[in-house]
């Protein structure tokens, strides 16, 4: 017959394990509920509308110059601006303060 000692020892670590399982399920519940949370909301808490805050930016652009197109290149906003017999530019801007990041030229006769 086995001693009381050796028949407790499966006893402790059926329920180590089962500890262990619950809190791996009890972790993935968890983790799914915060990637669905933050695939709702993606820019929670980020855009200046939610806080508040406004901004007002005039960025200056040379003279007889037209936005062609705006693109939203991951947090950055690219402005497509072509002048008269000029260079053609993309404007790179910050869609959160509208502060001006950079511009890119694209000189005539560029290749593109």
């Amino acid at each position: 017959m086995a001693s009381p000692a050796q028949a407790s020892a499966p006893l402790w670590l059926k329920v180590l394990v089962i500890g262990m399982g619950l809190l791996i399920v009890v972790g993935f519940v968890v983790a799914v509920a915060e990637i669905a949370r933050r695939i709702s909301t993606p820019n929670a808490g980020r855009s200046p509308a939610s806080e508040g805050s406004r901004f007002t930016e005039r960025i200056a652009l040379p003279s007889g110059a037209r936005i062609v197109s705006m693109n939203a290149v991951g947090d950055r906003l690219v402005v497509h601006v072509e002048t008269q017999g000029g260079p053609a530019s993309a404007y790179v801007v910050d869609p959160r303060s509208g502060a001006l990041l950079g511009t890119i030229e694209f000189p005539p006769g560029a290749g593109r």
